[in-house]
């Protein structure tokens, strides 16, 4: 599998534009957040991303899974935020027929393969030792920076100012909830050794760094991505064995970071609507994938 490609990096981090970049590029199967919660949800309608996510350029995250008819039998929701530390010899047997199976079906459409997912960092090492001829590319956002891309988002998505950052509980992208999964191999992520909730994101970020950094192929700094992108980008084929991409092209695609803008209390009609569409659709999903527990016959 030395066409397999795995992009690991945390939420708010440039992954998704790393993402599009290989879509765009038209030479990898290009599968996205695999072990996201709620992808049996988003198989069954077309989730696009709001706007206050800055997933420029990008519609229909999962239309490569569409089709593969295994996953509701082989997928378990808990991979998304549970047992996110594997050490490397540790058997893992449902996630590794999950991911033979996604990584299989798609090399039967395409010689390449990427994988792209923000829940790989703790389990790298484990990927490493069942995946070997495999490249891992590590895209990181320095720490202040990641953090302020987090409470922006979340506020926006909100519509308020006070989120709750400001504790150890803040609960925006599952740090709270990843920390509590970690602290029994990382005691220093456990609540009661932080004080704010900058200092625990810290350090959830500084572990996470070292694990991405140490088994990845490349690593990444978002800024350097989006601010010299000729260079960096001609690094990333580099690092992964791919030639002919034409880089320039996909220059179009970047939008840097002070480039982006988010309205915090932003009240337009076409941003609720696109809000509420999504929420009705994820209910319509999770109806029916509350039928098909019931009744798998049916469907």
């Amino acid at each position: 599998m030395s066409n397999l490609v795995f992009v690991t990096g945390d939420f708010c981090s440039g992954s998704t534009l790393v993402f599009t970049l290989f879509r765009e590029a038209k030479q990898h199967y290009c599968l996205y957040e695999p072990l996201h919660e709620a992808l049996l949800e988003f198989l069954m309608y077309r989730v696009q991303p709001l706007e206050h996510d800055h997933h420029f350029f990008l519609q229909d995250y999962y239309r490569e899974l569409r089709g593969f008819k295994e996953i509701p039998r082989l997928f378990d929701p808990h991979w998304g935020s549970t047992n996110l530390f594997l050490e490397p010899a540790v058997e893992a047997d449902g996630l590794y027929r999950y991911l033979a199976y996604l990584i299989g079906m798609s090399l039967g459409r395409s010689a390449r393969v990427m994988l792209k997912d923000n829940r790989l960092a703790f389990r790298l090492g484990w990927i490493r030792a069942n995946f070997p001829r495999a490249k891992i590319i590590h895209i990181y956002r320095r720490k202040e920076e990641q953090w302020k891309s987090i409470v922006r988002r979340v506020q926006a998505y909100r519509g308020q100012q006070d989120i709750g950052q400001d504790s150890v509980h803040f609960t925006g992208f599952n740090i709270a909830k990843w920390c509590e999964d970690l602290k029994g191999k990382f005691p220093e992520l456990d609540a009661s050794r932080s004080k704010t909730g900058f200092e625990r994101f810290s350090k959830l970020w500084e572990l996470s760094y070292e694990h991405n950094k140490r088994y990845a192929d490349i690593s990444i700094d978002y800024w350097d991505l989006t601010h010299s992108f000729q260079a960096v980008c001609g690094q990333m084929w580099q690092a992964v064995g791919v030639t002919g991409i034409d880089t320039e092209s996909l220059k179009r695609f970047v939008v840097p970071p002070e480039n982006q803008t988010t309205a915090l209390h932003q009240s337009s009609i076409l941003r609720k609507t696109h809000m509420a569409v999504n929420k009705l659709f994820r209910k319509y999903a999770r109806a029916r994938l509350r039928l098909r527990t019931r009744r798998p016959e049916s469907l």
